[in-house]
């Protein structure tokens, strides 16, 4: 990270002139995301809870031009909560995400901090910081292997990433993202620890084709290696093995009638080769934990123009670890409704229920949540 933060200073002071003179040195980006957000809880312990807040995230950026193929970015990125007993308000540029999901409200950071070189549509690099999504098409777009921050979750990628298209219009995506002992910048939820060395670089190799003007929208599988993570017993002191999953996601659409609404139908399924004992996330037994994930989705995109409802059903079970839009051991039914106000600027309400799939050992009962959430995004370019 030092070396990409004294490149990108250097450049700064001398950049490169040979850029276009029809494309600004400069580029000033952003957006900002807000609205109304709750949720009812039926806690594990018996107790029930509720929990009302506004909340804001705001993201802003610059991105220097050195030439028409070489390009730096730099973006501040924080989030906000009404309710002040959430709020720190402190700023640090964090080695590894500060909570489970990303920053705590009231944290502020450096969320976009790279170097990138794409000489032509083809080949694409980035190294340093930067964002990385590898969503199912549809209203409510969700991923298990790769989604940095959704929501109004801040987290972030470290390392480098490499894209290339080949002729047939396929994706070809390679990715290196680095660790500290003090935890990943990514979801990784536990007990996905650290804290050996192998373990500080997560490998992730995906292929991914999309066409949104065909039936098959979008076609792709990936998978994520980390090295030497995973504490099967739940402790370093048991046995840590390699953390390795696969994940595919395919989605068709159809039309519907001649008023341009369409029927979008996503489907993606997760598999973990390794998982903890169910000891170890406190579900009881010696035995494995299953690895299995999987979610479909229900479109129906343009009901009348720039207006869409989504539906999904999941179920992620124990052994899945690494998704920032799902928790593990959990169930998962969602509604949401889309208004694409202008091309920068839409307007979107969700309704979801979240429940455990098998109850905790030390739980009296399992815990089910209601949420919900008005949101407002405006994008600056």
């Amino acid at each position: 990270m030092r070396i990409i933060i004294l490149l990108f200073v250097f450049s700064c002071l001398f950049p490169i002139q040979s850029y276009s003179r029809e494309k600004e040195l400069l580029d000033f980006s952003g957006d900002v995301r807000f609205g109304a957000f709750g949720r009812d809880r039926d806690e594990r312990g018996g107790e029930d809870s509720r929990r009302d807040e506004l909340r804001i995230r705001a993201r802003a950026g610059v991105q220097v031009n050195f030439t028409d193929s070489f390009t730096g970015k730099l973006r501040f990125a924080g989030r906000y909560s009404g309710d002040d007993r959430f709020n720190t308000y402190h700023f640090e540029i964090f080695e590894a995400i500060p909570s489970e999901n990303g920053l705590r409200l009231g944290d502020s950071t450096i969320d976009e901090f790279y170097l990138r070189y794409a000489p032509n549509e083809k080949f694409d690099i980035r190294l340093g910081r930067f964002q990385t999504k590898f969503e199912l098409e549809g209203v409510a777009k969700k991923s298990f292997s790769r989604n940095d921050s959704p929501n109004t979750d801040i987290t972030w990628t470290d390392g480098v990433h490499v894209k290339y298209t080949i002729p047939s219009g396929w994706d070809l995506h390679a990715i290196l993202q680095r660790s500290t002992d003090e935890g990943p910048t990514t979801v990784r939820r536990s007990p996905l620890n650290f804290e050996e060395e192998d373990s500080h670089i997560t490998y992730y190799l995906g292929v991914e084709k999309k066409d949104k003007d065909k039936t098959i929208v979008q076609k792709a599988i990936d998978i994520t290696h980390i090295p030497d993570a995973l504490q099967r017993d739940g402790n370093a002191t048991g046995s840590i093995e390699d953390y390795t999953t696969v994940s595919s996601r395919l989605a068709m659409q159809w039309p519907l009638g001649k008023s341009g609404t369409k029927f979008l139908w996503g489907n993606e399924v997760g598999y973990a080769f390794n998982t903890p004992r169910k000891s170890a996330i406190n579900t009881g037994g010696e035995k494995d934990t299953s690895g299995l994930a999987f979610q479909t989705t229900f479109n129906f995109i343009d009901i009348w123009p720039k207006h869409s409802v989504g539906v999904v059903y999941a179920q992620i079970h124990g052994g899945w670890l690494i998704s920032g839009d799902f928790g593990n051991n959990q169930e998962l039914v969602e509604t949401r409704y889309k208004w694409q106000v202008t091309k920068n600027q839409k307007l979107e309400a969700r309704i979801r229920n979240r429940e455990d799939i098998d109850k905790r050992t030390n739980a009296e009962r399992k815990r089910r949540e209601w949420d919900y959430y008005l949101r407002y995004t405006i994008k600056f370019n």
